[in-house]
């Protein structure tokens, strides 16, 4: 497979809070998810209240629901965007403090922007989380973690919204990802992983409760690679590329682990019922005797997000190594 053409803008979304706000722990980028949702759903969506999924026409000319109810291609990757709540998670922000949360607009999501930052205004203005916290919307800065680049996209006290230039793409990783495997050897080659926000590893209708690194790979794999094939226009992964990596994945061996399964739950309405929403979060360390062509897919998706509800903020992780800068935390 050649080298992806996906690219995707991290925006990072300030909010200083009007109210007490609830944000809800491990709940907070479904809150916040399910609040954006709504609110361009309402502003945008001339069938609002429909219960059954949208039709591939319908979402085809509606941003709500391409955005947020299509299954244009049931079974795969059709989100254009992944919320990524506060990191490390927070339960409450009082009034008068600050909170920050992100969004990823990915490959031809991008040009969803203006959407996402009126929506995020209304969200503020309307409330979130239990008694309806209210924010306003500081700013907003787009960033590349791989550089350690920022670009402001809006400023304090200010409406101007500017088009960020911003993207991270494969350029950045394989420099990055060769420094990590050159410094592996020193720990005995092995790799730790923080699984920041909830990790919900589906497979074959199998629930993992632990963090099985082949499944994880073969779940990150598959949402990159359909990602770029739905939104950047990319070819399908080859065969032998495909079981090349994938048996180098089943071979890496989990040495220690400090997970926690956290079980969530969250109203569905338009299933009128529970959805169960458990991950895990924690930290777990790998070995392999060969990290190589892993490492560039590892060290890309952790702008992605991986596992079931990515969207909605699950599934966001971190490599752990002295050499390079936290992904998502400082």
């Amino acid at each position: 497979m050649n080298n992806p053409t996906l690219t995707f803008t991290h925006l990072r979304f300030t909010m200083l809070a009007q109210t007490e706000v609830n944000l809800g722990g491990h709940l907070a980028g479904n809150n916040l998810h399910n609040a954006l949702a709504n609110v361009v759903r309402h502003a945008t969506c001339p069938e609002t209240h429909r219960r059954e999924k949208p039709t591939p026409e319908h979402a085809a000319a509606c941003p709500a629901c391409y955005l947020f109810s299509a299954e244009l291609d049931p079974g795969t990757v059709v989100r254009a965007y992944a919320v990524t709540p506060p990191i490390p998670a927070r339960e409450c922000v009082t009034a008068g403090s600050s909170f920050t949360m992100g969004i990823t607009l990915m490959g031809d999501g991008q040009e969803f922007l203006p959407y996402f930052v009126l929506a995020m205004n209304e969200v503020g203005r309307v409330g979130v989380g239990r008694g309806r916290g209210k924010f306003a919307l500081a700013s907003i800065v787009a960033v590349n973690p791989l550089r350690g680049e920022a670009e402001l996209v809006l400023a304090p006290d200010d409406n101007l919204v500017r088009v960020p230039g911003l993207v991270v793409s494969w350029a950045d990783v394989e420099t990055l990802a060769a420094a990590i495997a050159a410094a592996l050897p020193q720990h005995n080659n092995q790799l730790t992983i923080h699984f920041l926000t909830p990790l919900r590893l589906e497979e074959k209708d199998n629930l993992f409760r632990i963090p099985d690194f082949g499944v994880f790979f073969r779940r990150l794999l598959f949402r990159t690679d359909e990602l770029g094939r739905q939104l950047a226009g990319q070819e399908r992964r080859g065969r032998d590329n495909l079981t090349h990596l994938n048996q180098l994945a089943d071979r890496v061996r989990l040495v220690a682990s400090q997970t926690r399964w956290h079980e969530l739950w969250s109203w569905s309405g338009r299933k009128q019922g529970q959805t169960p929403l458990g991950g895990l979060v924690g930290t777990a360390t790998y070995w392999s005797e060969k990290w190589d062509d892993l490492l560039p897919w590892l060290v890309f998706a952790q702008g992605l997000q991986v596992g079931k509800y990515a969207s909605k903020g699950h599934g966001a992780y971190q490599i752990a190594a002295a050499n390079i800068s936290p992904y998502w935390t400082s």
